[in-house]
């Protein structure tokens, strides 16, 4: 990975140390992706909830019952988890791609320019160790 102008000059990474982290850039955003469709589904799923709540309410029912019938909390709680967890997959992935262009000689200020972030949250993420994952 490249460092500043102005220190040593790292060495360059291995064909074998390029290939695990574009796998890893290539797993992260296969999770990523997963988490997506996971959200979609479950905002479908608040969609419809959030419609019946509307017509109950509308129809005149009291609002605490509503509630309790149509299972909100419930609802609102797997919603939460399932952002949650797509936030945390875009960090990996994100992450991931940044090591990636990193190894692959991009400067930190190419890559913050590239994906719209700041040099500086770049140069994190990369020096931050990779999160392990869950072998499936």
């Amino acid at each position: 990975m490249p460092t500043s102008p102005n220190g040593p000059k790292a060495k360059a990474p291995s064909a074998a140390q390029m290939a695990v982290l574009r796998e890893e850039a290539t797993r992260t955003l296969r999770e990523l992706e997963e988490a997506i469709v996971r959200t979609r589904s479950q905002m479908k799923l608040m969609e419809t909830l959030m419609r019946r709540i509307r017509r109950m309410v509308e129809s005149g029912r009291n609002a605490t019952d509503v509630a309790n019938v149509s299972n909100a909390a419930q609802g609102r709680a797997a919603t939460s988890e399932m952002i949650r967890e797509v936030q945390a997959a875009r960090h990996r992935a994100q992450q991931a791609q940044f090591k990636l262009a990193a190894a692959e000689g991009s400067t930190m200020a190419e890559i913050a320019r590239a994906w719209g972030v700041s040099r500086q949250l770049v140069s994190r993420m990369v020096k931050e160790p990779s999160p392990r994952h869950k072998k499936a």
